[in-house]
């Protein structure tokens, strides 16, 4: 499967293209700058060679990189989102869009969900896509840090949203590639809305106790 990571360069689409490569399947790392794209899928390759595995990634600009991808992965800070699916709006065809995007602000030394004018970003994204884009919201609450260490197990879960559920089942066999990660239904597309926020609560929680790149497991 071919899988497109816009803003692959950094936060989750780091831990996501090794992870993904790992399993087998193509990887596109996308960024403004082409250069840049280049540059990280070479250091990503380096890495999993190290490790025995032979990835395959190749780097594009962003629009380049949606073009030909069975999957792409809106792996951008929430605030760069609508400009750069603008952007490259003409990019998206019949692809599945994933969005790990959480919108979040600091008020007074806690990080809090900042909800968005739809109600979610995954709304939000939709709405920026054309017709035939099917859009899953998923990753939001993984550990960026502890997802792009290959050594760590991540005996987390994902909560994946979406009204299409044929994408959501594939995101959720995706998510499931990942050793030990566990894929749970969340529903409907508008049901990230509470994913999205347990993620600056998982931040603020981690920063007022002590600890560090905390996830969620449903027990």
């Amino acid at each position: 499967m071919k899988i497109a990571l816009l803003g692959g360069t950094g936060d989750i689409g780091e831990g996501l293209a090794l992870r993904w490569a790992i399993a087998g399947h193509e990887i596109v790392i996308g960024s403004r700058k082409e250069e840049k794209a280049k540059k990280a899928s070479e250091s990503y390759i380096e890495r999993l060679e190290n490790q025995g595995y032979s990835p395959d990634i190749k780097g594009f600009e962003n629009g380049k990189a949606a073009e030909d991808a069975d999957i792409v992965v809106v792996s951008i800070p929430y605030e760069h989102m609508e400009s750069t699916i603008k952007g490259i709006r003409e990019s998206f065809s019949d692809q599945i869009v994933v969005s790990p995007l959480v919108p979040m602000k600091k008020v007074r030394g806690s990080f809090v969900y900042s909800v968005p004018e739809k109600g979610c970003a995954a709304l939000e994204l939709r709405d920026l896509l054309p017709e035939g884009v099917s859009v899953v919201s998923a990753f939001q609450n993984v550990s960026a840090v502890k997802l792009a260490d290959i050594s760590k197990t991540l005996d987390y879960d994902v909560v994946v949203c979406g009204d299409d559920e044929k994408s959501k089942k594939m995101i959720m066999e995706l998510a499931e590639q990942i050793p030990h990660l566990r894929a749970l239904d969340g529903g409907i597309l508008e049901n990230s809305m509470m994913v999205e926020a347990m993620t600056p609560l998982l931040i603020t929680v981690a920063i007022k106790n002590g600890m560090k790149n905390l996830s969620i497991k449903f027990i």
